[in-house]
């Protein structure tokens, strides 16, 4: 399928979803590394993950967590679940079964007697003796609910088609999927530094398609510019004094919902007119701020006692700069003097214990300070929330 063919949306419902998906976010990034120059990896558009190769075919993987269940059995509703939704994507003329390679992904490791005769069978005498048994699953039984529904499906698309499918299926299971990504990262990376460089490469490709998607666009990403970038974080960056941040973007939902419940920090900024998207902006680095914090503390990456020390430094920032725009700029209206302290203050980089914080954290560590009223960005920010 060419990058022509993929301008017309497919599954936008699903991709609006897809941020809970974290193993997805993994093997997006996987493929992102691993696939050639000149390939794109598109996330929840046709399947789970799709690479798009440039000679024309197609990659399909759905991906598995089988920390409860075992996706990968005879009568797993979600193994047949997939094998039906890629015999709809060949009868409608999405994808052509005999130019698509067909992959489910399971971790941790996982498998099952039917599965490993699918795997192997890859001539077309394998695929039909592959495909009596699969049949053999339904005889006498309603195919009205579970297991028995998705095989029907899947049948219903035809012996030809199936069998193609069959003979174009692979089954990739493993016990770590963050080795997927790691092994790609690992090679020159100091060891203590490598976690670290994992972290960001998933994350990266995780901010990269979420903000195709958040703005309507098509969630394809090529695989050389996202190398590319990721190459370049990496140059810029000391991978041994890097922190790395833990906190997905938050969704506008979630965002709402803050601002909604009008935290003092929320009301500091509506006190001095902030506009929406600075405030949006400052919710969401509030809400990554936070969570980081609780997650570098639990990981050990940081000592709790240092996040004091950076709020003194920060509730020191404040009143320097505080200080300086009541000199400078005591003309100026009250609400437009403490929009500028807060653009000033959140443009501060300071690192933490030595180690370079991301984009986001100091400002929202300035929003965590102001909630508990320690600074603020009102002149008369003390008398206007006296209430703790």
């Amino acid at each position: 399928m060419s990058l022509l063919e993929l301008r017309k949306p497919l599954k936008t419902a699903a991709a609006g979803q897809y941020l809970g998906y974290s193993l997805q976010q993994l093997r997006l990034c996987h493929h992102l590394l691993e696939a050639p120059d000149g390939d794109t990896v598109s996330l929840e558009y046709i399947d789970d993950i799709a690479v798009h190769r440039a000679n024309g075919t197609l990659l399909l993987e759905q991906s598995k967590s089988a920390l409860s269940s075992n996706p990968a059995a005879d009568r797993a509703e979600d193994l047949w679940k997939s094998f039906a939704n890629w015999a709809d994507l060949c009868v409608s003329k999405v994808v052509d079964p005999r130019t698509t390679d067909f992959r489910l992904y399971v971790t941790p490791i996982k498998t099952g007697a039917l599965i490993g005769l699918l795997n192997g069978a890859t001539s077309k005498e394998a695929a039909a003796a592959a495909l009596a048994r699969v049949k053999k699953l339904v005889i006498g039984k309603k195919p009205d609910a579970g297991f028995t529904l998705q095989v029907a499906r899947f049948l219903r698309a035809g012996d030809e088609t199936c069998s193609l499918i069959i003979q174009r299926f692979h089954l990739i299971t493993e016990l770590d999927p963050i080795e997927s990504v790691r092994k790609f990262v690992r090679v020159g990376v100091p060891a203590a530094a490598q976690d670290e460089l994992t972290a960001a490469a998933i994350g990266m490709a995780r901010d990269r398609v979420d903000k195709l998607i958040r703005g309507k666009q098509t969630p394809v990403l090529s695989t050389i510019n996202f190398r590319r970038q990721f190459q370049a974080f990496a140059r810029r960056s000391d991978l041994t004094n890097l922190l790395t941040s833990r906190a997905p973007e938050p969704t506008q939902s979630i965002i709402q919902k803050l601002v909604m419940t009008a935290p003092i920090f929320v009301r500091q900024l509506r006190a001095i007119d902030a506009s929406d998207d600075m405030l949006i902006t400052a919710v969401s680095d509030y809400l990554r701020t936070t969570t980081d914090k609780v997650l570098w503390a639990d990981e050990g990456v940081i000592v709790e006692d240092s996040l004091d020390d950076l709020d003194a430094q920060l509730v020191r920032q404040h009143k320097i700069v505080r200080d300086e725009i009541e000199d400078t700029h005591a003309a100026v209206d009250e609400r437009a003097r403490g929009r500028t302290v807060y653009r000033r203050c959140a443009a501060t980089s300071l690192p933490l214990d030595g180690q370079t914080l991301p984009s986001h954290f100091v400002a929202g560590a300035f929003n965590c300070l102001a909630d508990s009223r320690r600074l603020g960005w009102h002149p008369s920010y003390l008398s206007l929330f006296s209430e703790v």
